[in-house]
């Protein structure tokens, strides 16, 4: 069983768990393990093999011992017991924005239903009004939910992708047959959600590498096999594609296979792929067309090609350029790692600082810490940071309230180096009442940064509904800086938002939301993310130095 896989049982144990009602702290070592194993960059079959399970942080012993039965057998008894109880279907309901784990159990237990289709069935008929916790309006937004995830079924998120591709691409490379290879198609372009895994590859020998797609362990099935083109479903079944070329046309290829199609037929405009013939580089094509080297994330045939002719692309960021997360959680609420840990592995990555900003009072089921606690925090982090080559920002990712207010008062908050105010209720007021919301807190002198600005949990959960563009200009005027938000599952705020963003002047940071080292990994997926919003490093305030970015800090609070 793969990372990916072992983590998707776990995360469902958790959501079973919370529809039941049990423990909220089992519930939540559940889903830390989930998280940590998912994001792990080690096979999580050879961490078994040589007794090291444990070293993934999060997990504990009872966890432990069902990861090694299910590597052992292949499937978990309690998992199994508790799929008896809970449907798998029903688990859908719960990632339904204003479906919590009450109504979820609700539904289930007084009309049987098991499926996303049966829940829009049951809404559309109204037969869901009634029910401790659903009425009219609920089941209006359960229909819209429903109806919008439709549109985006069959895709999967880019950090579930990208893993699995990476890792195919690698075995294939490492065969002689095989002279070069990348990753093409939305993936490389850095789309949030994907449909497939498309790699290109450079062979004068295709019939030898079908033969090899055979024996690569994470083949479910290939459904085509021909000299040029290779079909078929990895594990967990993503769906995957081999494109096959002679050296001599590669890069004309992969410029090609990398699209988009937009951008593509606008490019080549029916040139013939003989004028590109031992091609040196994906540059050295655009050249051929009188053009600049366009990067992959940018090809979508959104002014880039304009831009291309005339030498007005931006100089977009890389990840090298960040020195430093201003986004992280640790044991003091519902992070799995202690503060040191934390930032060693920050300084391991040659980051200049870190933010260790908790969860506030009022996100109880996190573990928010009160002022007492992020006062003895704060006493923690000065005697750690006396010995570290890195400076420790002391925040708080600090609740928005309905109406604005913050969960700290002012006082508690000037106290501080760092707050992140975010969003974690409430999420179905409308568009006048949810913006209004979030521009109160971004006039907040004490509030830095707003953190996953519109809500959104990819395959899961829509945003809510804001007026974009109101609270791009609040944002402008209070200087106040929007996160982009790395985790896969979210990349909040959007590319569109983010170049909105920076046409008017806003500053953003690019943040892991990290809640264990392996997390500040998913900083890739930010960045990814931010190139495809336009983004230079100016842009950016983690990529500044040190002293620059407390100067910015210290002005936007005076």
């Amino acid at each position: 069983m793969t990372n990916q896989e072992v983590a998707r049982i776990l995360r469902q144990i958790a959501e079973i768990l919370q529809i039941k009602d049990d423990n909220p702290f089992k519930v939540r070592a559940y889903r830390k393990a989930a998280d940590a194993i998912y994001h792990f960059d080690e096979d999580i079959n050879v961490l078994n093999q040589t007794g090291r399970i444990a070293d993934i942080p999060g997990v504990g012993r009872a966890v432990q011992e069902k990861v090694e039965e299910l590597l052992r057998t292949g499937s978990l008894a309690y998992h199994e017991r508790l799929l008896q109880d809970v449907p798998l279907g029903v688990l859908d309901m719960l990632h339904l924005p204003g479906l919590g784990p009450r109504t979820v159990r609700n539904i289930y237990e007084h009309l049987r239903i098991t499926s996303l289709d049966e829940l829009l069935q049951a809404a559309q008929e109204h037969r869901l009004r009634g029910l401790a916790g659903v009425g009219e309006n609920t089941e209006a937004a359960i229909i819209k939910s429903i109806e919008e995830q439709k549109l985006s079924r069959g895709k999967v998120t880019l950090g579930e992708a990208l893993p699995l591709a990476e890792h195919l691409l690698r075995y294939l490379l490492s065969t002689s047959p095989v002279l070069d290879g990348s990753i093409v198609g939305s993936i490389r372009r850095g789309k949030p959600l994907v449909s497939d895994i498309d790699i290109l590859l450079a062979t004068r020998q295709p019939e030898k590498v079908v033969s090899l797609i055979n024996e690569y362990p994470g083949i479910k099935q290939v459904t085509t096999a021909e000299p040029g083109h290779i079909q078929g479903l990895l594990s967990g079944n993503m769906e995957f594609e081999i494109i096959m070329v002679d050296p001599d046309y590669y890069y004309f290829n992969l410029v090609r296979t990398t699209g988009s199609k937009a951008h593509r037929d606008t490019i080549f405009n029916h040139q013939h792929a003989e004028l590109f013939f031992g091609a040196r580089g994906e540059a050295d094509i655009y050249q051929r067309l009188g053009l600049i080297y366009v990067a992959p994330e940018l090809r979508e045939n959104r002014g880039e090609i304009e831009l291309a002719r005339t030498g007005g692309l931006p100089h977009l960021l890389n990840l090298t350029d960040i020195r430093g997360d201003l986004h992280t959680h640790s044991k003091w609420s519902d992070g799995a790692e202690g503060i040191a840990e934390m930032a060693g592995s920050a300084i391991a990555l040659g980051y200049e600082y870190i933010a260790v900003t908790d969860h506030s009072k009022s996100l109880s089921i996190s573990g928010g810490l009160n002022e007492e606690r992020l006062r003895l925090q704060g006493k923690e982090i000065d005697v750690l940071q006396a010995d570290l080559p890195l400076t420790i920002l002391k925040g708080i990712e600090v609740d928005i309230m309905k109406d604005g207010a913050l969960d700290f008062s002012d006082d508690v908050l000037a106290g501080l180096d760092l707050v992140i105010a975010s969003v974690h209720s409430n999420f179905k007021l409308d568009k006048v009442q949810q913006t209004e919301r979030l521009i109160r807190a971004i006039q907040n002198p004490h509030v830095d940064i707003i953190g996953h600005l519109s809500g959104r949990l990819l395959n899961r959960r829509y945003g809510y509904e804001l007026d974009i563009l109101r609270i791009i200009e609040a944002a402008a005027e209070y200087k106040t800086i929007l996160e982009i938000n790395a985790h896969p599952d979210r990349l909040d705020i959007d590319e569109e938002t983010a170049r909105l963003a920076k046409g008017y002047g806003v500053k953003m940071v690019i943040n892991t939301d990290a809640h264990h080292r392996v997390d500040l990994s998913l900083m890739r997926y930010g960045v990814m993310n931010a190139r495809r919003g336009w983004l230079e490093p100016a842009d950016v305030v983690n990529t500044w130095n040190k002293d620059r970015l407390f100067e910015y800090l210290s002005s936007r609070r005076s």
